[in-house]
């Protein structure tokens, strides 16, 4: 059984820099959420905007990861979110390299960042922003849980079905 540690912020710069931060003294399965980030970022440092309190914004940490399952870790991640997404009648695709999109909208982020040598990784780290409430989107081809299912989403329910997810199929 995995053990895992919740640590939740009102707001925060980043809850993967958190975690790369203080990674030495958390342990493996820490999972890091918050209801806003002011340095939220993507892939390649492109910023994610977040309205406050409407999304899931979510990282966590596995430590001691053999460097060969850095793409099983990504499928069983992109997995785990569909299946969350699926459970709430949203018809998903994956966009390489790391989004998830509904009606070619994007619906969430996810951005997998690594430290490591030889053939293990000290940490692998996954963050998850996934737009659960929001429903303007300046200057990006978004989407949002509530504009595909014209219901308000429980944030915390998507993100402790999310988490069940992951725990119940991690390889």
């Amino acid at each position: 059984m995995v053990k895992v540690k919740l640590i939740e912020f009102k707001k925060i710069p980043s809850t993967s820099d958190y975690l790369k931060q203080n990674y030495e003294k958390l342990d493996s399965f820490t999972f890091v959420r918050t209801d806003y980030q002011t340095k939220g970022r993507g892939q390649f440092e492109r910023q994610w905007m977040s309205a406050n309190g409407r999304n899931l914004l979510l990282s966590f940490m596995i430590k001691d990861v053999p460097m060969n399952q850095l793409i099983t870790i990504k499928e069983w991640v992109k997995s785990s979110i569909f299946s969350t997404l699926g459970s709430l009648g949203l018809d998903v695709y994956f966009k390489e390299p790391n989004d998830v999109y509904c009606h070619q909208k994007k619906l969430c982020g996810i951005l997998m960042e690594t430290k490591g040598s030889g053939d293990k990784f000290d940490y692998v780290i996954v963050g998850i922003g996934l737009n659960v409430n929001q429903f303007i989107f300046h200057k990006f081809k978004a989407t949002s849980i509530f504009l595909e299912t014209k219901k308000t989403q429980n944030v915390r329910k998507i993100m402790s079905k999310l988490m069940t997810n992951l725990l119940e199929s991690y390889f």
